[in-house]
């Protein structure tokens, strides 16, 4: 109490208080804000993963269903196109239903075929009794006519042989003359659908609930209102109208907040299966925001925690500094005890968000863990923008190593210090021991960064004499020490032990005006230890200092040194009248191939598949070709030897990413006249041009570019990216900032569609195609400067190729994660656009001439064709609801799903 009441006179320490607690105030409330947000986006995604399974599921039983009994329809019409009677054929049925029941554990409780001849009835059961009523008022009946030769799903009724609630499905029977001259129905068991239903939930929480195309409740927890129709019900707020009006037209939503026909705020998942019917999921607010509450609980006391402790160490620190005479030390100490103390239970929690990142936990539990770590971090930064008020934290030091010219480098130091201490009027002595090798391979910034700041020093603190720097170059022990030697004023033995302290300086009569921070040695030593070297000292107080850097000695590439010297400069060559094709299944792989060959002023024409390839040079004279390898249905090699089979002059150059040993001599083999490796190579594709093209057609310039414009924000923001290497990037499309981001926006628009049928193949275990569409991944992956991820695609592919589906199983769940998490930072890069694109109004004429065409292609398994004619189409605008399925047969043809782009198709006409 006494140490409290001396200390409450003190305004500036409330102060302190009331800004500490303003700013964590601030900093729950916005940490919570975006925190809640994301674990909110993650949740609303699991529900939109489990209602879409739960829908998927369904339809599946039901197409397994529909499958067993069209088989089944077909032997009947056989038999009967063969002459077969109704006694044969109902023996036939008996037979099968027997069979079915016995192999099929879908039919295991209960399967009644029967249905009509012309007049005759036929059975799998005899059910000793006859109709009770008319056939032709049945539900099943009714459908099926109505379906005309398709089949027909009923809603679920009661039976007439035992009131257990059935559905059939009934379909007509033709003959061979296309004739109806029967019509068949199976019954089956309800029981299944509703024990499903009723078992799925959300979070261990919420229910499922399906309804018939009338809206009728077939399944329901609340067996009281099964049979009754959604807009029926009613509740005291009068809300769960507008959930019933979105089911009647045929909407699919997620995450729709509503109230439920018992007046419960809830959260709504819903999807129509292909007969009608709705599936929902519900489940009260409280429940779905549970994992949100908690994790505004954690931090709102993470908040308080560290907001206390914060005051409690600024009410200490508050007095020790009323005892302290020396302010400059007190501040120091009070910074770095302040820090070390709020970063302690900091760093606790993001270790332990860490440990549990690398452990074995459930996938949505390591999100919400991931959400609390990416919380904890930004707290953390947080408070290290309020504690860290001088320069320890120096960033993030990572080592870029390249191909530079040493021998320039050290030229361009001596060339420096010698005119500073010239300045100074200092003597700068040079000498060197060894030949001075022209090239070396490492981090040419840091290590100038170092040299500059030593022999800087020894200027700075050297009044009357000399500095000598001398290199020895020793290539027998791999390595080169530096010595830098002055006469300046030297260290004192006491102070040798903080030289490479940060903040430390020594501080005597002789340097007091000398200006510095006591950062540059400690960051030296740091960036000379990366390097796998090492730095040491000698001093004589008074007389001078010698310091000697050693790092090891790594040839470098002359070539390739000058290959950087020139990217971005000017290009070899223009070859404005070459008529290029390049052919790749991926768009990604067109716009960069395009984009470089546009940069030597060429037009190029592009083919997605090896057929097309192939009509395009059958109607033109192509100069070169560049061919893409892998690609789905007729590769690269395969559409190779066609066209040699009446071209073996026109070179075709292969576009590969398996630029491994032996590929050339594969490619050679097989027809191809070169091969180019991918991500494409600047200097490569010029030497291929040049090599191959027509000399007429290719001028050497040595004209620059124009300047291209400044786009120093949009690569600041792509440079926070982690998986994302800007400069392997930009290098790649020799430096065009415009080009670079141009192929970002493609590979992020892309990126999703590539991630969905990447998971598709590993869920059914397709790996031939999962190989191939991890192959044009890795090739864009490695475009756009994600050499990790593309190195790990690498690795699925290689696996894939030898059929190793347990490696690309276990491997896949981690590669995917971290492909959606760069999307996510993408997307904040590339924000959707709101902006609405003005499209010509499309005519009925041009639609159904267009349709006929793009259901043919279809009827022909052609998807290049069908892809072609509906992205025609939606150039033109045809109304929301025909542009929507529009884009959906587009999607679904992309994906080979012919009968889904039929049906969708089929659509637009009525």
């Amino acid at each position: 109490m006494k140490f409290l009441s001396r200390l409450k006179p003190e305004k500036s320490l409330l102060l302190q208080y009331l800004v500490v607690i303003v700013i964590f105030i601030f900093m729950v409330m916005i940490s919570g804000f975006f925190s809640s947000r994301i674990v909110n986006r993650n949740i609303t995604r699991y529900g939109e993963e489990v209602i879409m399974f739960s829908a998927e599921t369904l339809t599946s039983y039901l197409r397994a269903h529909q499958a067993t009994f069209e088989n089944v329809a077909s032997i009947i019409e056989d038999m009967y196109s063969r002459g077969a009677n109704v006694q044969t054929i109902n023996a036939e049925v008996v037979n099968l239903a027997d069979m079915i029941q016995k192999n099929d554990y879908k039919y295991d409780n209960y399967l009644y075929i029967y249905g009509f001849i012309h007049d005759d009835f036929f059975q799998s059961a005899d059910l000793g009794e006859e109709w009770e009523e008319e056939p032709s008022t049945r539900p099943w009946y009714i459908g099926a006519y109505e379906k005309k030769g398709e089949v027909y799903f009923s809603n679920p009724y009661s039976s007439l042989e035992n009131n257990d609630i059935v559905m059939s499905l009934s379909k007509l029977l033709y003959d061979s003359n296309n004739i109806v001259f029967g019509i068949l129905v199976f019954d089956i068991q309800f029981s299944t659908i509703s024990d499903y239903v009723n078992k799925i939930r959300l979070m261990n929480a919420g229910y499922g609930a399906l309804l018939d195309s009338d809206l009728r409740i077939l399944v329901h927890t609340d067996k009281s209102i099964i049979g009754i129709k959604l807009e029926n019900l009613q509740n005291e707020s009068g809300n769960f109208d507008n959930l019933a009006n979105l089911l009647q037209d045929g909407s699919e939503f997620d995450a729709l907040r509503a109230f439920s026909f018992s007046g419960i705020d809830s959260i709504f998942f819903s999807r129509q299966l292909f007969n009608g019917w709705h599936i929902y999921i519900g489940i009260p607010v409280n429940d779905f925001f549970q994992y949100t509450n908690a994790m505004l609980f954690i931090l709102s006391a993470t908040g308080l925690i560290s907001m206390l402790l914060l005051c409690g160490i600024l009410t200490f620190m508050h007095a020790a500094k009323k005892r302290s005479d020396k302010a400059s030390q007190l501040k120091s100490s009070f910074l770095a005890n302040m820090s070390h103390e709020i970063r302690t239970p900091m760093n606790s929690i993001i270790g332990m968000t860490e440990i549990l990142l690398n452990s074995h936990i459930p996938e949505r539990d390591m999100r919400y863990v991931n959400d609390i770590n990416v919380s904890a971090h930004s707290l953390l930064s947080i408070i290290n923008d309020i504690l860290d008020m001088s320069k320890i934290e120096a960033g993030k030091l990572e080592l870029n190593p390249v191909h530079y010219g040493f021998h320039a480098l050290i030229d361009n130091v001596v060339s420096m210090f010698m005119l500073t201490a010239k300045k100074k009027g200092l003597q700068f002595i040079f000498e060197h021991y060894g030949e001075i090798p022209e090239a070396q391979y490492g981090d040419d910034i840091k290590l100038r960064q170092v040299l500059t700041n030593i022999c800087g020093n020894a200027v700075k603190f050297t009044e009357t004499g000399y500095i000598e720097f001398k290199v020895n170059i020793l290539p027998e022990q791999n390595i080169i020490i530096f010595e830098i030697k002055d006469t300046g004023i030297g260290i004192r033995k006491e102070d040798m032990h903080k030289l490479f302290g940060a903040f430390e300086q020594s501080k005597t009569e002789k340097n007091r005006y000398i200006a510095g921070t006591g950062l540059g040695l400690a960051i030296s030593k740091r960036f000379i230890e990366m390097m796998g070297g090492s730095i040491n000292f000698e001093s004589d107080y008074g007389k001078g200092s010698v310091f000697t850097i050693t790092i090891p000695m790594i040839a470098g590439d002359v070539d390739k040194i000058r290959q950087s010297d020139s990217s971005g400069s000017a290009h070899s060559i223009k070859a404005h009248n070459a008529r290029v094709l390049v052919v790749d299944d991926n768009e990604f792989n067109l716009k960069v191939a395009s984009g470089l060959l546009e940069m030597l002023g060429i037009e190029a024409q592009t083919a997605e598949s090896g057929g097309k390839a192939i009509e395009k040079i059958l109607r033109n004279n192509y100069d070169i070709v560049f061919m893409d390898h892998m690609m789905p249905g007729m590769d690269g090699i395969e559409t190779c030897a066609k066209i040699r089979a009446w071209d073996t002059r026109l070179p075709i150059i292969a576009l590969t990413a398996n630029a491994l040993q032996g590929a050339k001599e594969m490619f050679l083999a097989n027809g191809f006249s070169g091969f180019l490796s991918k991500p494409i190579d600047i200097p490569a594709l010029i030497k291929t041009l040049i090599d191959w093209l027509p000399p007429e057609k290719i001028i050497k310039t040595t004209d620059a570019d124009p300047a291209e414009e400044e786009q120093d924000g949009f690569l600041q923001d792509i440079g926070g990216i982690e998986e994302i290497n800007t400069e392997i990037g930009l290098r790649r499309v020799n430096n065009r900032k415009e080009m670079y981001r141009s192929s970002l926006k493609l590979f992020y628009e892309k990126l999703k569609e590539s991630c969905d049928t990447l998971a598709q193949f590993i869920a059914v275990q397709d790996i031939k195609n999962f190989s191939i569409a991890v192959h044009a991944l890795k090739s864009n992956l490695a475009s756009i400067g994600a050499e990790s991820l593309s190195n790990t695609a690498l690795k699925l592919e290689t696996a894939s190729k030898n059929g190793d589906a347990v490696f690309c199983i276990k491997e896949f769940p981690g590669f995917f994660d971290r492909l959606v998490k760069l999307q996510e930072s993408l997307s904040v890069v590339f924000p959707a656009s709101n902006a609405i694109i003005e499209k010509t109004k499309g005519s009925k004429e041009l639609l159904r001439e267009s349709i006929e065409k793009a259901v043919k292609a279809v009827d022909d398994y052609d998807s290049d064709a069908g892809i072609e004619i509906l992205s025609g189409l939606l150039d033109f605008d045809f109304g929301e609801e025909v542009n929507g399925v529009l884009e959906g047969a587009l999607k679904a043809l992309k994906k080979y799903d012919y009968e889904a782009a039929k049906n969708l198709l089929a659509s637009t006409v009525h």
